[in-house]
């Protein structure tokens, strides 16, 4: 499945979540369903809602419109990098808590839309 708009992503990723809750609900966090939330300008172009870097205080920024390697939501699902690195990441892998957590073929499909520019 080509992931061809935001709205689609909106509604792939919580299909996604939907599904697995089967294991139980996620864990709490501070940022909710926040792609179910923002707009496309906000979610193509800003932060997580009310997570910031415990280094830098910073706002976590969402993505890199066409660069999916460097996009934090990305490294999250992967669990990757400094801040999602599930042994020694800041938050850890996500979602938090999340088992079953995606799958590279769920992660592929959000990759190849956000790397295709992030069609509206």
């Amino acid at each position: 499945m080509a992931i061809k708009s935001f709205k689609e992503l909106q509604d792939y990723i919580s299909d996604i979540m939907e599904s697995n809750t089967v294991a139980g609900p996620p864990l709490v966090s501070p940022h909710h369903a926040f792609w179910k939330t923002l707009s496309y300008e906000q979610f193509t172009g800003g932060a997580v809602p009310g997570v910031t870097d415990p280094d830098t205080k910073n706002p976590v920024t969402i993505l890199v419109k066409g660069d999916s390697a460097k996009s934090n939501l990305i490294l999250a699902l992967q669990g990757k990098g400094p801040l999602f690195d599930a042994s020694h990441g800041k938050f850890g892998r996500m979602p938090a808590g999340g088992l079953p957590f995606f799958t590279a073929e769920n992660i592929s499909e959000i990759a190849e839309w956000i790397d295709a520019g992030c069609p509206e």
